[in-house]
């Protein structure tokens, strides 16, 4: 763990559970579950405030009738009910805990992409599965029955976590994977709906999904401008708007991930993933990755 300008960073599942004052329930170093009901029945009391934190791997959230208020990157959610969240690597989360109603139950999941047998690295999953995106309001309503879907995926995983062993460790893996899919045919089919949901954000929302789509990302704010139709200067000030940050930024976050997942999860060369990236001169996609990770790309990858 080390102190970031907006919380303190987890870079794996480990460090998270230090943190939380949970580590002795570690069962398996890429992923765990908490059960939210015995966790504060056992280990914590309510009210409760947990600090920022920045986290390097996936995490799933469902609540059912919680007195919470949960911050993603700056936006704060008042009142968690029935919703699920998805909450992407690199993205601050922070917690205030406030009671429990009664009939309330929820749980959080989290997980590396190398647990899973369907993704080789983080890029890999942020392409996939729409939900997670490491700017877009992370909190979606469920109805009822869709609740009862998670909750019930959410239990099993639980009940098999209890009892840990090769073959459990598998069904889990298995039940994670039902739920992703399921949750990306709801998305799709547009049955989830995002608590935020303004136009400012959806395309936003717009320009992440492409950029994802992009092989060649290194391209100027006008190409994707061009793509979905608007002028790059509404584009510029819709993605300012509903992440505080420029588009070149996002633009360069994504470009880092996937040299990074390129670098980490294949034997590409590193002039190969600086062409495939769009970068043509390979020096200049060495001095890119130095300043934005503070390592050259062959350091980085012998780390």
């Amino acid at each position: 763990m080390k102190s970031e300008e907006n919380g303190i960073y987890c870079p794996d599942i480990t460090s998270y559970l230090e943190m939380s004052h949970i580590a002795h329930t570690q069962k398996h170093k890429d992923f765990h579950i908490v059960n939210f009901a015995e966790h504060f029945t056992n280990t914590q009391k309510l009210p409760m405030k947990v600090s920022s934190r920045k986290l390097g791997f996936f995490q799933i959230v469902t609540s059912n009738n919680h007195d919470a208020d949960l911050t993603v990157d700056g936006t704060k959610f008042k009142d968690m009910k029935v919703n699920i969240v998805f909450i992407a690597p690199e993205q601050v989360v922070s917690l205030d805990v406030k009671s429990f109603k009664k009939g309330s139950i929820g749980y959080s999941l989290v997980f590396s992409s190398e647990f899973l047998h369907i993704a080789s690295s983080n890029y890999s999953l942020l392409k996939n599965f729409p939900y997670f995106n490491m700017t877009h309001p992370p909190v979606y309503i469920l109805t009822e029955e869709q609740n009862n879907f998670f909750i019930d995926h959410m239990n099993k995983i639980y009940g098999y976590f209890k009892n840990l062993d090769k073959d459990n460790l598998e069904i889990i893996r298995s039940y994670i994977t039902i739920m992703l899919f399921e949750a990306k045919r709801m998305f799709i089919d547009g049955e989830v709906k995002s608590v935020a949901n303004s136009r400012v954000e959806e395309i936003t929302y717009l320009f992440e999904s492409l950029i994802t789509q992009t092989e060649n990302k290194r391209q100027k704010l006008e190409y994707y401008a061009e793509k979905l139709n608007f002028s790059s200067i509404y584009l510029a000030e819709c993605v300012k708007k509903a992440t505080g940050k420029t588009a070149k930024q996002i633009i360069t976050e994504y470009l880092i991930l996937e040299s990074k997942s390129l670098l980490n999860q294949t034997t590409k060369t590193i002039n190969d993933i600086s062409f495939h990236l769009g970068y043509y001169d390979t020096s200049n996609f060495i001095t890119f990755f130095k300043k934005n990770t503070g390592n050259t790309p062959s350091q980085y990858r012998k780390l």
